[in-house]
């Protein structure tokens, strides 16, 4: 008598923790995904502060956290997410120079050879950087376009990047911003409430 031989069961898939893979939702859960994205990428950052970032600094690093978790998990082709990913690259790579100045002048000697020449150098240092600060900040003014009403300019000062879009695409880019802080502050309100009922 011959035995039936079954095929054996194909393994199961482990879940993916990542929720940049999943495929996208269609119909009413089509926001969802942004939501679980936006999620994982706040979680995540939260981890790293927990781990590496002492308390008195936490605060504003969580914010920063929180922005740049919005801009990940939204659409990467809307400007305001691309010009809030730039603007947390700039502010890096900013404070990543400033640590190392301040390491170079405390390992530095106290009266350095040559007078007053150090002190001199870091004041046209600082002096150039605060001219090409002046210069970022007036390139970065709002300019209103012809027909535009007044309350263009608030909108181009509160969406990041607003003062490279035209009106119609500030008011698009304006309601996608709007929502995903309304999904970031759900996400925070979330968890409060989560750790809250914990204690």
């Amino acid at each position: 008598m011959a035995v039936k031989r079954t095929a054996p069961s194909p393994p199961t898939p482990r879940p993916n923790p990542n929720p940049n893979r999943r495929a996208p939702a269609s119909g009413a859960d089509a926001a969802s995904p942004s939501k679980r994205m936006l999620a994982f990428h706040f979680i995540r950052a939260l981890a790293r502060i927990h781990r590496s970032t002492p308390v008195p600094r936490r605060t504003r690093t969580i914010r920063r956290a929180a922005y740049s978790s919005m801009a990940r998990a939204a659409n990467p082709r809307r400007v305001w997410s691309r010009a809030l990913l730039q603007q947390m690259r700039a502010r890096r790579a900013t404070t990543r120079r400033a640590a190392v100045l301040r390491r170079s002048v405390s390992a530095a000697p106290a009266t350095p050879p040559g007078g007053g020449a150090r002190s001199i150098a870091g004041e046209d240092e600082s002096t150039t950087t605060l001219a090409a600060l002046a210069r970022t900040a007036a390139a970065a003014a709002p300019h209103r376009q012809a027909g535009e009403p007044a309350r263009a300019d608030a909108l181009r000062r509160l969406v990041p990047g607003g003062n490279e879009m035209e009106y119609s695409n500030l008011l698009e880019e304006t309601a996608d911003y709007v929502r995903c802080l309304r999904a970031q502050v759900q996400l925070m309100q979330g968890l409060v409430d989560l750790f809250s009922a914990g204690r």
